[in-house]
């Protein structure tokens, strides 16, 4: 699926010793589950894996080098699609959503056909210099920031972010504040996603937004909306490095080992269709990364006369286990 070139170092390890792992499906159906869709609210948009960046831990393996972009005729059948579909929440990702060509279009053509625009950035590259008239329009139309954070210690966010990505995000930070982000009162959302720099799973979602407000305010008088705490998935780059690290057969295991089933109610995946750059839908931006279309079949926007229906299928893989493990990815 991906574009870029994998070294012979990275092919020796992307396929790791078997591991005896319950199949997700089975988990399910062991308690008693089913995972299909309740009403569609969110319509995820992909532009693409275009970034600045060159994350450990991206599940779609992002990076300066990768060519996959939405054009604006994909970002027309995206606006067409949610006119007709009156979804409550556009949510763009990618890679770096902010540098595709695209995006203030993208935005533009939404923009009254949704209550609620999310863009999820990596801070750095609305600090790059090239981004004066993008930010105005974020603060025109009201666009709530969704921010990836992942540390409150520079080497740790450097060593899964890149060398010196920490002081130009914090730099972003105080330029976002500056304009009215994160301030109470000011209708202008800044929230916070941290995942865990390793291995492992992350601690309570309370206690790190406790400990993250009250660093950033004290040491850089940075101030934000709310903080999401999740576990990463291994997909793409991240599970490259757990290969490599030996770390993928406990890391499996430790999602797994955690599954929760009161988590299944809440899954993204059950109000949320994802749309890649290319047109075609999946369930997640997850399922997305690994390849599984929408309820298993390859259907493209254009062919979509509304919001998948309820209680249709919801396509699933063994990366799923992040999703309901502890307390879940909501």
């Amino acid at each position: 699926m991906y574009s870029e070139q994998i070294s012979h170092e990275e092919v020796n390890v992307l396929s790791p010793e078997p591991i005896t792992l319950m199949p997700f499906s089975l988990a399910l159906s062991r308690h008693g589950l089913k995972l299909n869709r309740a009403k569609t609210h969110t319509l995820q948009v992909n532009v693409g894996c275009l970034c600045n960046q060159t994350c450990r831990h991206c599940h779609l393996s992002a990076g300066p080098g990768r060519k996959e972009n939405m054009e604006l005729g994909i970002i027309h059948e995206v606006v067409s699609y949610a006119r007709r579909s009156r979804f409550e929440t556009v949510d763009i990702t990618g890679g770096a959503p902010e540098m595709n060509p695209g995006i203030g279009a993208l935005i533009e053509g939404v923009f009254p056909l949704a209550a609620r625009i999310m863009l999820r950035s990596n801070l750095s590259v609305l600090n790059d210099g090239k981004r004066g008239q993008l930010l105005e329009m974020l603060k025109s139309y009201r666009v709530v920031i969704v921010a990836s954070f992942p540390s409150l210690n520079e080497f740790q966010f450097d060593s899964q972010r890149g060398d010196g990505i920490f002081q130009i995000s914090i730099a972003a930070f105080k330029k976002l504040n500056a304009m009215g982000y994160g301030h109470d009162g000011s209708g202008l959302e800044l929230n916070l996603v941290s995942n865990p720099t390793g291995a492992f799973l992350p601690p309570s979602q309370a206690e790190t937004e406790r400990r993250f407000r009250q660093i950033l305010k004290k040491k850089w008088g940075i101030v934000f909306n709310n903080l999401f705490n999740f576990a990463n998935v291994p997909l793409g780059r991240f599970r490259q490095w757990l290969v490599k690290s030996g770390n993928f057969t406990a890391y499996m295991e430790k999602l797994s080992f955690s599954f929760n089933s009161c988590a299944v109610e809440g899954l993204m995946c059950r109000s949320l269709v994802s749309v890649a750059w290319d047109g075609y839908l999946y369930d997640c931006d997850f399922n997305l990364a690994g390849g599984l279309f929408m309820g298993g079949r390859k259907i493209h926007i254009s062919e979509m006369p509304g919001p998948p229906e309820p209680d249709s299928h919801i396509a699933t893989a063994d990366h799923c286990y992040t999703c309901t493990a502890g307390a879940g990815f909501t």
